[in-house]
């Protein structure tokens, strides 16, 4: 690093005046950056606060100019479910319940450049922006972009309340992310009319919810889904359930979710987590007036879409990070029968091409690839054709790479360390072990060209710098980037799964 600085306080044009608009550095009270090698970073950068300060569910306003810049912190979370895959990071920095803070890298000779938000993934109740798995500085470097990377609130304090009906406060903190990019990023030489909004597994998840409502419209020009599962968001039924989960956990005596201290509250929401393996998380958005019960209709979501692109990534073995604990031989051909028969409209058509796709192999094996297909990739394509036929572009990629850990393939979240580029902040995974350095970069540039390409004009770019084709539903193709290379293949269209 070549030292901390304060940023220029001198006059500039402001943001959203095109390529030649003189842009300073922020004006921002209490913020510091560092330069190196010509990227700009600014760590810990509270985007919003909490409107009461003593209201522990109070939504997200505005930063107090004289709020001081603190080193980065993630909200409370225990320990993920994915350690035996990503390692321990999440653990590192400390904990706060106002955690409202961003990390920022920009060339520091940025222009009106493209902007890159990403929303981290986590189940919905661990994860983080702030944390060294995501620095930008790669993505910036050779993207020419700025790139920011957001904390949202998690489990209860992002999606409880105060329990009569759900808060879904996180989406209120991911809106006043974008506001504050928005309002801040072409200090930093990004462009506002030029936000890609992207996110990964709870994060796609609100990337595509934000998609769709209308007052994020304006905030960002369009989307990335890594990831994207189909999730319909809890019932008011199911919400009340898990609430009531949550007040029993603690015990009688204890205080309510708004005073339980932080601990407490991660405890009981490992207990509702508990209560649901097996059947879906123990927490995560419920339907209310923000979140729309039919979310993942996507035939009425995609009428709702007021971005102008899609672009959607799955791994190829997704669904090897949730079934890792489940023992190969306990799963038997009863219960792959049984999940494909309440999963797919033609369970003796899909059973067929499990086994045809993978002959031989075990009723494990199989699951995983029946889940990831049911859950992730077919999800993929029945929104990419909906897209197109309201009128927007979606291009559709598989990350095909397989992690050298026994059991995982290319599962959930492989793909990250790629899309970053920086394996040495990774270097604890156990997903990468043993991954050839040249396999790294070699599909690590095809990932980030493909997105750094739709970030900076809407189209998804090969290697070469070819464009990757709109998904057409006549002849549906997914974009793959392997270990091998790179090109399309064909989709999977007769297995219709069962919604």
């Amino acid at each position: 690093m070549s030292g901390a600085t304060g940023l220029a306080a001198g006059p500039g044009t402001g943001p959203g005046t095109g390529p030649a608009a003189q842009y300073t550095r922020p004006r921002l009270a209490n913020l510091a950056t560092e330069v190196s090698g010509g990227i700009v970073r600014a760590l810990g950068v509270h985007y919003g606060a909490r409107l009461d300060p003593a209201a522990r569910f109070s939504p997200v306003g505005e930063p107090s100019p004289e709020l001081v810049q603190s080193g980065p912190a993630v909200f409370p979370q225990a320990p993920g479910s994915l350690g035996w895959l990503l390692g321990p990071a999440l653990m590192e920095l400390p904990q706060s319940e106002d955690a409202f803070q961003l990390n920022i890298w920009a060339p520091e000779d940025a222009r009106d450049a493209p902007v890159l938000v990403y929303l981290p993934g986590g189940a919905f109740i661990s994860g983080a922006g702030t944390v060294r798995w995501y620095d930008g500085e790669r993505l910036a470097r050779e993207g020419g972009a700025v790139v920011v990377t957001v904390n949202y609130r998690l489990g209860a304090l992002g999606l409880i309340g105060d329990g009569r009906r759900p808060s879904n406060l996180a989406v209120g903190d991911t809106l006043q992310a974008l506001r504050w990019v928005q309002a801040n990023i072409g200090r930093f030489g990004g462009g506002p009319a030029r936000v890609t909004l992207a996110g990964q597994s709870a994060g796609a998840f609100y990337a595509f919810l934000l998609s769709q409502l209308p007052q994020a419209g304006g905030l960002f020009r369009r989307t990335a889904l890594l990831s994207l599962a189909w999730q319909p968001p809890l019932s008011q039924a199911e919400y009340a359930e898990r609430y009531r989960l949550l007040v029993q956990a603690p015990g009688e005596d204890a205080p309510g979710l708004a005073e339980v201290p932080a601990a407490a509250l991660l405890q009981a929401q490992g207990a509702a987590s508990k209560a649901y393996a097996g059947r879906g998380l123990g927490l995560m958005p419920a339907a209310d007036a923000t979140v729309p019960a039919d979310l993942f209709d996507f035939a009425a979501a995609d009428g709702r879409l007021h971005v102008s692109e899609l672009l959607l990534n799955t791994p190829q073995d997704e669904a090897s990070a949730f079934l890792h604990a489940v023992p190969v031989s306990v799963v038997t051909p009863g219960q792959l029968t049984g999940f494909v028969a309440g999963h797919f409209e033609d369970p003796p058509a899909t059973l067929a091409w499990l086994e045809e796709q993978l002959p031989g192999a075990s009723c494990h094996a199989k699951l995983v690839e029946a889940m990831t297909l049911h859950q992730l990739r077919l999800a993929a394509y029945e929104l990419a054709g909906h897209a197109r036929a309201a009128g927007v572009d979606a291009s559709v990629a598989r990350f095909a790479v397989a992690s050298p850990l026994e059991g995982a393939g290319s599962a959930h979240c492989f793909e990250v360390p790629f899309l970053f580029g920086n394996r040495e902040q990774w270097g604890d995974a156990p997903m990468l072990s043993g991954v050839p350095e040249a396999v790294f970069e070699e599909a690590g540039a095809a990932l980030r060209g493909l997105l750094l390409g739709f970030v900076a004009d809407g189209r998804a770019r090969t290697p070469d710098g070819g464009v990757v084709p709109p998904f057409d539903p006549a002849a549906p193709q997914a974009y793959r980037i392997g270990a091998g290379g790179t090109g399309l293949i064909p989709a999977e269209p007769h297995l219709a799964p069962r919604r």
